[in-house]
């Protein structure tokens, strides 16, 4: 056995402070079981390979099944439909907010498949006749003098149902004037045209068991739904062409302003003030001096062209396939399976749907800013967010101090690096950035035994609020996108100099407010820091009107890049031995450079802690000291096994290095790592050579 690790196991080495006591908190003897369990294998020498040592138990115990990777993070990602799930599952209560309270309902009813059973297709066909019918189901008795593709797209906007078959409108922030919104009309994406045989012959298949299961002759379905086919992939050939040119003159033509009468003028087929106010009511309307962003022009003239000549048979089919395809999930069990069997087919690989996740996303989606509210509320405390802030700002200053040192940066750039770093926010969700208007929620209404309709119910009116903003001004909240406050991905925002935390990390692994300092800022503080990387390197910012703006020297940047390359050398250096193939270093450089700056910066700034508010004890019955704890909680969260065929794909495309070179690939270059666990120099994890870079 190494006698590094014979000396680490008897506690002889990285102790740093040999008078600290053990801790005898639940909390801490939760944390020190979890560790022992589900993570370290003490039998790995730590000063070879810290990534198997502080993983090891995690990568023996976890069964991949029918998945291409588990991850803690993935792992913690799971938990979350299970907790917002046990919220709704709630009794309603009087006292809870009204739009909470209609989410629970939501959910009780995508939850009561025998009801959708019993609802069945009578709503849906009513739909269908209220459009002038669908061809396919009616046989010899359609009649197209009832039928308008333009008047469809009026009845089905009033419905509640999504219209967006050719065209979507939409209401944007103005790229010209950020303050305010414009009106959006483009195409929606119709795929690719390009697609095999085998997925061309299973789509086909599917189309016309749906229509038969909805009460269509096989026959018929066949030939007309063909025809329908035929149309989506005329509609997926412009669209790819299209986009191809766009993205040759990049992106130059997505945004084009007219005003409505400039509109009508160039392209006539279409009475553009009916069409786009019959569609904006009762939310608001335009007049002809009301400007428009037409984002591809080129597509609109052969669309109109294309519905011109296409038969009104065919057009109907086409919007009534696409009506029932909007609406597969609220239909009875029969067709949503056989929309399950399709999918399969394309993935070659059977679907194991679970209905309440199904549910839970649905009800995310729809009432993302109640149930962020709810979820907020219950899983993160005043206290934690307090005691986070002040690591984050701890890590902030720190992160300052760290820069004045570096000698490969020159004063100019550390001072505005620094000055953009101070000034940055640390943008933590809380209830009250979620706007809750109650005489929405009381104008909706929700029926626990009428699936589909409640859903009709409750689109329409969030259309009609999506549109109501055309006349309002900008208020952005990023934390109003489903999953965004819930979740686990930080995001910086260059524009408003924020770093966008969510309330999922403020939990197991990443954070809890009753365990010691150095398992957080090990975990959540080293996430911290590289997220601090990133700001204090964006060279280069890419702003509304689309100008870059650098504030780095080019002394630094040549210098930076000599760090970089070092860095890609190092890592240049590791095979994937799962797959022999040697790691995409010139892919990942920028994101192990934020890996290594993040380890560091994070405990310099816990050391600095320690001197203010002194040693914390140990864990109970572990020979683990406070830095040495520091080190593998920095780890334990990149703990992750894959797949050879996800690490192939892994290796070949991500800008991350798998879990294992993230974590032993920072600190083979971090001389305190190697000080605080006794490595001598010339074992794996301390080498001789290093990056010396912050």
């Amino acid at each position: 056995m190494h006698p590094g690790l014979i000396k680490w196991l008897l506690g002889e080495v990285g102790v740093g402070e040999h008078g600290s006591k053990e801790c005898s908190s639940s909390a801490c003897a939760r944390t020190s079981m979890e560790l022992l369990l589900k993570y370290v294998d003490v039998k790995v020498d730590p000063c070879e390979d810290f990534y198997r040592f502080s993983c090891g138990n995690f990568l023996q115990n976890t069964n991949l099944d029918d998945r291409g990777s588990r991850s803690v993070r993935s792992i913690m990602e799971e938990k979350i439909p299970s907790q917002i799930k046990n919220m709704l599952a709630e009794p309603i209560q009087s006292a809870d907010p009204v739009g909470f309270n209609l989410a629970k309902k939501f959910y009780r009813a995508c939850m009561n498949e025998s009801a959708i059973e019993a609802e069945g297709l009578e709503r849906m066909k009513q739909i269908f006749k209220q459009i002038g019918g669908w061809p396919t189901l009616n046989g010899n008795n359609w009649r197209k003098d009832l039928f308008n593709w333009k008047d469809a797209v009026y009845k089905l906007r009033q419905v509640g149902i999504n219209f967006e078959f050719f065209l979507i409108l939409s209401v944007q922030r103005d790229k010209a004037h950020s303050d305010r919104h414009i009106l959006n009309l483009e195409s929606p994406s119709f795929g690719s045209s390009r697609i095999n045989t085998d997925i061309k012959k299973f789509y086909s298949e599917y189309m016309v068991d749906l229509a038969v299961l909805a009460g269509a002759e096989r026959e018929r379905a066949r030939k007309e739904q063909g025809e329908v086919l035929d149309l989506l992939l005329k509609l997926a050939k412009e669209f790819s062409q299209i986009s191809e040119e766009a993205e040759a003159a990049n992106g130059t033509s997505l945004y084009n302003p007219l005003s409505l009468s400039e509109l009508q003028y160039k392209f006539q087929d279409i009475p553009w003030l009916e069409y786009i106010n019959h569609i904006l009511a009762p939310a608001t309307q335009i007049t002809y001096d009301d400007d428009i962003s037409v984002s591809q022009p080129l597509y609109l003239k052969r669309l109109l062209n294309l519905l011109k000549n296409t038969h009104k048979r065919v057009l109907a089919n086409y919007m009534c396939w696409h009506v029932l395809q909007h609406l597969i999930h609220y239909l009875p069990s029969k067709m949503l399976n056989r929309a399950y069997q399709y999918i399969g087919n394309v993935n070659e690989k059977e679907m194991n749907i679970t209905r309440w996740k199904t549910c839970v996303d649905d009800v995310e989606n729809r009432f993302s800013a109640v149930i962020s509210t709810a979820y907020i509320k219950k899983y993160l405390d005043d206290d934690t967010r307090r005691r986070a802030i002040s690591m984050i700002r701890n890590i902030k200053y720190q992160f300052k101090k760290s820069l004045y040192k570096l000698d490969w940066l020159d004063g100019k750039t550390k001072d505005i690096a620094s000055e953009i770093l101070l000034s940055s926010v640390e943008d933590i969700p809380r209830p009250d950035n979620f706007v809750q208007d109650e005489t929405f929620y009381n104008k909706v209404e929700i029926l626990e035994d009428k699936l589909l309709t409640s859903v009709l119910n409750l689109d329409y009116a969030t259309t009609n609020i999506q549109y109501g903003k055309l006349r309002q001004a900008v208020r952005e909240n990023f934390f109003e996108k489903p999953g965004s406050a819930t979740g686990l991905n930080i995001v910086y925002s260059p524009k408003e100099n924020a770093l966008r935390i969510p309330v999922g990390l403020f939990r197991e692994v990443f954070y809890q407010k009753d365990r010691p300092e150095y398992m957080n800022y090990g975990a959540l503080g080293t996430v911290i820091a590289h997220e601090m990387y990133h700001i204090i390197t964006q060279a280069e910012y890419r702003g509304l009107q689309g100008e870059l703006r650098s504030w780095w020297s080019s002394h630094s940047l040549l210098n930076y890049e000599v760090k970089l390359q070092c860095l890609s050398n190092h890592y240049g250096k590791f095979v994937v031995k799962m797959i022999e193939q040697h790691l995409n270093a010139s892919n990942t450089r920028d994101e192990d450079m934020a890996d290594l700056a993040g380890m560091k910066i994070a405990y310099d700034t816990y050391i600095s802690w320690v001197r203010q508010n002194g040693v914390e004890p140990r864990l109970s019955g572990l020979k683990y000291s406070p830095n040495q704890l520091f080190w593998i909680s920095s780890a334990v969260h990149h703990c992750a096994k894959y797949s050879t065929h996800i690490l192939q794909r892994y290796i070949a495309n991500y800008q991350q290095s798998p879990g294992q070179f993230r974590v032993n690939g920072a600190l083979q270059n971090l001389d305190e790592f190697a000080m605080d666990f006794g490595c001598p120099v010339g074992t794996n994890m301390n080498p001789e050579h290093k990056c010396r870079i912050w």
